[in-house]
């Protein structure tokens, strides 16, 4: 039966640390906003004088905190128990109310395709030979049980529809099917989709929403835009140099596609009622302790930094905002966590220091001047 293959070193890691006991630990940040390492000295003065407690960060109450999907009215992360082990699996709204998970099987941090996001629906089982899947409202409780067809295997779950694939005698992934269903489990419409690439056997889904998915092929120079209604799939160019297509990232918001292949100075981003069209190249800021991440708000690329192999959990890189148009980027927050989340609507969530130094969720929304800000949630 398919298995999830290993995954990238810097994506096998984060899967690994999420998956074991979480650190609390208090530290100070490894960079300010403008990348200038702070002393131990600068964080000793900011206890005893008055001046430098208004002027300095506070340290970072660093509490590992690894985020999975972000939907309509809240979501899913992972955050560490006060003793430091792992903590549940925990939906948030962002009324804040909290649900729990004793299941998930969706996305995990640090690894470059998406088994479900952009809606308050999430995979918490599936099965590799056909039979059931389940799906959880987070916002209600509701559960929906799909009995998935024979010989197709669950990709990704976009709301109340379902990406399963199909494979050949060597394990080779041949055919999409997106599957619609409803809240009785039942599969209203089973669209047979054959894609104008060969596909990987793993990860084929890179990011989606509740309309659209990127599916990813065996070759990193194009991805595919999935209609979820109509089953075409629209080949958008990615000018990846390097043919390992298990290195692309993406991101998907309401206006834009960004693709991202790891250790590239640029990302490509294009508008999203016109992905064919002209393409943006938008520097990607470069970051000496970590690998850039993307994802999107407005007309903004926002990039986030995946820590080096071997690496222990800890304050990462900056979230840094930068604009489509061209610009210089501007930093959101000194250190955050690895994963930028999409939401439906066009905000992005990611997990980083406060101004009083703790470490929790904030909300990326961008106002009507245009300017990305940060909310904390």
């Amino acid at each position: 039966m398919p298995r999830r293959h290993p995954l990238p070193p810097t994506a096998a890691l984060l899967t690994a640390l999420t998956l074991a006991a979480a650190t609390v630990v208090t530290v100070a940040p490894s960079a300010s906003a403008s990348g200038v390492a702070l002393s131990a000295q600068t964080i000793a003065a900011s206890t005893t004088s008055t001046a430098s407690k208004t002027t300095d960060p506070a340290p970072v109450q660093y509490v590992q905190d690894s985020l999975y999907a972000a939907g309509d009215t809240g979501y899913l992360h992972r955050r560490a128990n006060a003793d430091g082990s792992a903590g549940p699996y925990t939906w948030r709204g962002y009324d804040g109310t909290e649900r729990t998970l004793d299941t998930y099987s969706g996305a995990l941090p640090g690894q470059y395709g998406y088994y479900g996001t952009g809606s308050d629906t999430v995979l918490t089982s599936q099965q590799y030979a056909g039979g059931q899947a389940q799906l959880r409202n987070l916002a209600t409780g509701a559960t929906i049980d799909v009995t998935v067809p024979d010989g197709q295997y669950v990709a990704a779950a976009f709301g109340s529809t379902l990406i399963t694939q199909e494979y050949n005698d060597v394990w080779q992934a041949f055919r999409l099917h997106v599957l619609h269903v409803s809240d009785d489990g039942t599969i209203t419409s089973d669209l047979a989709v054959d894609p104008p690439e060969p596909l990987t056997k793993e990860q084929t889904v890179l990011a989606g929403d509740g309309t659209s998915a990127l599916i990813r092929f065996r070759h990193a120079t194009d991805i595919g835009l999935l209609d979820l209604t109509t089953g075409t799939i629209t080949t958008i160019s990615t000018h990846a140099t390097d043919d390992d297509s298990l290195y692309l990232q993406a991101a998907l918001s309401p206006t834009h596609i960004a693709v991202y292949h790891e250790g590239a100075s640029q990302a490509r981003v294009v508008r999203r009622d016109d992905p064919t069209g002209t393409q943006t190249a938008v520097p990607v800021p470069q970051y000496s302790t970590g690998t850039a991440f993307v994802g999107l708000a407005g007309e903004w690329l926002l990039t986030s930094y995946r820590p080096p192999y071997g690496t222990t959990p800890g304050p990462g890189g900056p979230l840094q905002a930068t604009p489509l148009a061209g610009g210089d980027p501007r930093t959101l927050l000194p250190a955050a966590e690895p994963q930028i989340a999409q939401t439906p609507g066009g905000d992005a969530i990611a997990v980083g220091q406060a101004t009083d130094g703790t470490w929790t969720t904030h909300r990326i929304t961008v106002g009507p001047n245009g300017k990305p800000s940060v909310e904390v949630l």
